[in-house]
């Protein structure tokens, strides 16, 4: 007999009623036991809030799980002992920080709540009008976006997942083949572009709910609501990410949207997504204007401490007297980043009463009381486009791009527009590359993912080396692509996503050094060998006992 998730109350779990003034608000008293709890408009709303306020409690878990086992973050002598099993590689099923409960307790709320809004709609007839069936098909993607986003995590943090589309309203066990399908990383992928691309009822993962349309329609642009438009993961984000981690991935459909997306943010404000010169000095605003920030924001886990909505990042990364830090930057992570690097003491790590601590969220521009722990947690950022075009470049055989927005950027490749007009091998460079002119002033030009931050730039083989035509077109493609997840781990630690990225690679060459490669040095000498052996014998997913 398989045990049933540990902790999970497997009936519809915590959907508030919550209005609008108590957006997100988690009492745990607000448990719905009803078989039909959606009976008015306001009720498609909260009910879906509730789904968030669920993301809420596992933001900060999925930190902890992905990135103590990279290379950036390590207990402190004060951390408890699940955290240091966690970041030794040793498994347990009793491990309060390795638990997927929270995990499973999203999926249980979106199942719950698709069943019961179209039960609701089908109640309804064609009594629906079209603004609240707009809202409506909006709501029941932005569902399936967040149940996809959150099974793809679990395949990236455990390397299968449990999948179910019933609603639970009672306990079942986990041999019911009936309800539950263990999948493996691969399934799971699939499964989630299937949510994405084929939805259900005729609607899919790509309708963007307005929030400030309903809710402020005077001002739905620049008004108290316009946050809410970042709570729900992003369709195209999420389908690249997915996409990368397939066997084929689809490299031109990545290139053409991301280039899309990029035209279409510059032609409104050329600040957004852009890695020009204005972020060189204002790095750290990413994570410091606390719920987002509108220029590098495309999805976050949003918090807000007066409803009561916080995470503990701010007590794990810093010191709360009389509580200590548990986890602090590794000496080895932070070797990486040189001197000029504004991702190093500006941001990812910085002095705190005499100790290193990990600053993201709480850097010293904005060091709050424990009380407004509420910074958002980034799922996913301008940052992203950048990486995975220049991976999809990579891999369609477009060295001079991949590299560009690696390194330099493309206005430091080509001084002037017309340079690139008249100099560009159209046989790398895609016309459309034009936006990072014709949208930018001459004082914020594209500097690329290390220009824009001073980082150290990668040394890359190009056709103009003497001994270029040794290596063949895949061992070029390797040696980009392991520079990508180099600069990632420098790009994203203690967001729960670097895991993930590393994982991506590593299956993509079948080898489970890479990840060991860049993991490992941050242990102790007499520690390596046993570390190098988990991962590359299988054990870097965590392990759970379902």
């Amino acid at each position: 007999m398989k045990k049933i998730f540990k902790n999970i109350f497997v009936v519809l779990m915590a959907l508030s009623f919550a209005g609008c003034d108590n957006y997100f608000n988690t009492d745990p008293s607000d448990i719905i036991n009803s078989d039909d709890y959606i009976g008015a408009q306001s009720e498609m709303y909260s009910g879906f809030l509730g789904i968030i306020s669920k993301m809420q409690v596992m933001g900060d878990q999925m930190v902890f799980m992905s990135d103590i086992r990279m290379d950036f973050m390590e207990p402190t002598s004060d951390a408890p002992e699940d955290l240091w099993q966690l970041y030794n590689y040793n498994n347990t099923s009793t491990n309060e920080y390795a638990d997927p409960a929270d995990f499973y307790a999203v999926i249980i709320a979106c199942n719950d709540y698709l069943d019961k809004m179209f039960e609701y709609k089908d109640n309804l007839g064609e009594a629906m009008d079209q603004t609240t069936e707009t809202n409506f098909n909006a709501l029941i993607s932005s569902t399936l976006r967040i149940k996809a986003w959150t099974y793809f995590k679990l395949a990236k943090l455990y390397g299968k997942a449990m999948y179910f589309d019933d609603p639970i309203t009672e306990l079942k066990d986990l041999t019911d083949a009936g309800t539950f399908t263990e999948m493996n990383f691969d399934q799971i992928v699939t499964k989630c572009l299937d949510l994405l691309d084929s939805g259900v009822n005729g609607i899919d993962g790509t309708l963007e709910m307005n929030w400030g349309t309903w809710l402020d329609p005077e001002n739905p642009t620049d008004g108290a609501y316009v946050g809410w438009n970042y709570i729900t993961p992003d369709w195209l984000s999420l389908r690249c990410e997915l996409l990368l981690n397939t066997d084929a991935p689809d490299y031109a459909w990545i290139q053409e949207h991301i280039l899309d997306r990029l035209e279409e943010a510059f032609a409104i404000d050329y600040y957004r997504f852009s890695l020009n010169a204005g972020w060189t000095n204002n790095y750290y605003r990413i994570f410091a204007e606390g719920s987002y920030y509108s220029r590098s924001s495309i999805s976050s886990i949003i918090y807000d401490y007066t409803n009561n909505q916080t995470n503990d990042l701010i007590t794990f990364f810093g010191h709360r007297s009389p509580a200590k830090y548990l986890l602090r930057p590794s000496t080895y992570a932070m070797s990486k980043y040189n001197e000029n690097d504004r991702r190093g003491t500006a941001c990812n790590f910085l002095n705190q009463d005499g100790d290193t601590v990990i600053g993201k969220y709480h850097s010293n521009y904005r060091w709050r009381a424990a009380y407004q722990s509420d910074a958002s947690i980034p799922l996913y950022r301008g940052h992203d486009l950048h990486f995975w075009l220049a991976e999809a470049e990579n891999h369609l055989g477009h060295w001079d791009p991949a590299k560009t927005l690696l390194n330099e950027g493309v206005s430091n490749r080509f001084t002037e527009l017309n340079a690139f007009t008249t100099n560009s091998d159209p046989d790398q460079w895609d016309p459309q590359y034009t936006i990072f002119y014709t949208y930018a002033g001459t004082s914020y030009k594209n500097l690329g993912i290390c220009g824009v931050v001073s980082a150290t730039q990668h040394e890359l083989p190009t056709p103009e080396d003497e001994d270029y035509n040794d290596m063949t077109e895949e061992e070029r493609m390797k040696i980009y692509d392991l520079a990508l997840l180099d600069e990632m781990l420098l790009e994203f630690p203690n967001e729960g996503r670097v895991m993930g990225m590393a994982y991506r690679m590593a299956k993509r060459y079948n080898d489970m050094s890479i990840i060991a490669d860049r993991v490992v040095p941050k242990y102790p000498v007499a520690q390596q060998a046993a570390i190098r052996s988990a991962i590359e014998g299988g054990d870097f997913f965590i392990k759970w006992d379902f």
